[in-house]
């Protein structure tokens, strides 16, 4: 019963997700971009330290 609770909820935050990209014409990240954020997240935030 709770994983039906969970999935409900994970299905109505990807839908809202979805509707505000739409609402904001935004394209989705790329893989370049999610590279770098990840990227600098582990380096503690500073994108041109390596």
């Amino acid at each position: 019963m709770i994983s039906y609770v969970i999935l409900g909820i994970t299905f109505l935050y990807a839908v809202i997700q979805i509707s505000i990209y739409a609402s904001r014409q935004r394209k989705p990240l790329t893989r370049e971009d999610i590279d770098e954020r990840l990227l600098a997240a582990l380096n503690g935030g500073d994108p041109g330290r390596e």
